[in-house]
């Protein structure tokens, strides 16, 4: 399958290249109607190359819809996760694992926000988490806990899949919290009595 895929984005390659070569040409004037029209009479005028053009021109559809049609399914298999169960078989939606982790770390004190992108991969399942802590928290124990509480409930929610699960937690901000700015707000607003 790579050599196709390497054959198909050669021939990508080649075909934009060429277009975008006749777009320079047409934009600077170098390739006039007249010298359309030449080319379009010589490849008439000449034996057989308007069915090699014709054959040229098919192959070129019928590579792009089988290309169109592979990268639509492949891009459908990477936003689920399945298995085959006794009954039947089970479609886990990525979105549904994501937002399950998201609703795991809310009651974490340590962390404000936790977004994560869930990718079924050669490797297993890879959890990129994105976490936005508070400044008081210690990181290495927080990260440490966010992992093997996503690792351990994934795990347990995926049991029917013996893929490996990975967790890489990302801290992408460290924030303050606002509660101490709005007791001193609140001081600060109430009037004194004389």
């Amino acid at each position: 399958m790579r050599i196709f895929n390497k054959v198909i984005v050669f021939f990508y390659t080649m075909i934009f290249s060429l277009i975008g070569a006749c777009m320079i040409f047409i934009a600077l004037h170098l390739a006039g109607i007249y010298d359309l029209s030449l080319l379009f009479q010589y490849v008439m005028n000449y034996p057989n190359l308007h069915w090699i053009v014709m054959l040229s021109g098919v192959l070129l559809i019928l590579v792009s819809l089988s290309l169109a049609s592979i990268s639509y399914t492949k891009f459908q298999a990477a936003k689920t996760i399945g298995y085959t169960s006794s009954s039947g078989q089970v479609i886990i939606s990525l979105s549904a694992i994501e937002d399950f982790i998201r609703r795991l770390t809310q009651h974490l004190p340590d962390v404000k926000e936790l977004r994560s992108e869930v990718v079924v991969s050669r490797r297993g399942i890879e959890i990129e988490s994105r976490v936005i802590l508070w400044a008081a928290s210690s990181i290495p124990e927080v990260t440490e806990k966010v992992q093997t509480i996503i690792k351990g409930q994934v795990q347990e929610l995926l049991s029917g899949i013996e893929k490996p699960i990975l967790v890489n937690v990302h801290v992408v901000k460290i924030t303050q919290r606002e509660t101490t700015n709005k007791t001193k707000r609140e001081k600060q607003e109430i009037p004194f009595l004389r």
